[in-house]
Parts: C-alpha cells; structure tokens; sequence
C-alpha cells in the first residue's frame, strides 16, 4: 500500500466522521442541509484527487475550487450546529479536521506560488 499525503488521510477521517453524524440530524434536513454538506465534502475530495492528477494552472485552479468547497462545508456545518443538529462538542471535533485540512490545503497552494 503506497502511503499517501496527510490531506487525503484527513479529508477521508472526515468522510468516516462525517457520514454517520449527517444521519443524525432531523429527518427534512437529512434532505437538504445534511445532503448538501456530504456533496460539498465528497466534491472537497474529488477536487484534492483532481489536484494530484494535473499540473501547473489546472492544478492551482482546482485547489482554489477546493478551498472554496472547504469554506461552504465549514459554513453548512456551523448552520447545522447553530440549528442544533449536532452537539457542540462534535461540531468541535470537526472544527480541528477542517482547520487542520485548510492549514494543509494553504500550505499546498502556498508550495505552488
């Protein structure tokens, strides 16, 4: 098994995290609030294996695309957590995820400037 690089190790604990917890929440918001942060996690990752994939600008461009993604599942998140979907302490838990992808994700942007 080749080892891969820490943001893909990351990014699949949140999947792991990620799924069961959206279970969880109320029945209407599994449909849209729940469904949309799971999209925008998996379109997160596809983004970060696109990047592995391509080189120079399509390679920058789909970081910046993954960034975004990243922005819009931390904003969903803290939506679902202000609504009470999930506990402060879980919405803590992924907190340190996300911030600790975006520090990865900022250091890969940063390495190709």
């Amino acid at each position: 098994m080749t080892k891969q690089a820490p943001i893909y190790v990351r990014t699949h604990d949140l999947l792991d995290w990620l799924v069961p917890h959206l279970e969880g929440w109320p029945r209407p918001q599994r449909f849209f609030l729940a469904r949309q942060a799971l999209e925008s996690a998996t379109q997160f990752y596809r983004l970060l294996l696109r990047a592995r994939k391509v080189q120079g600008n399509d390679r920058r461009q789909a970081l910046l695309e993954a960034d975004v993604e990243l922005e819009t599942l931390k904003a969903l998140l803290r939506l679902g957590q202000e609504r009470q979907y999930m506990s402060l302490g879980q919405y803590r838990h992924v907190s340190v995820i996300l911030t600790d992808i975006g520090r990865q994700l900022g250091g890969w942007r940063s390495s190709l400037r």
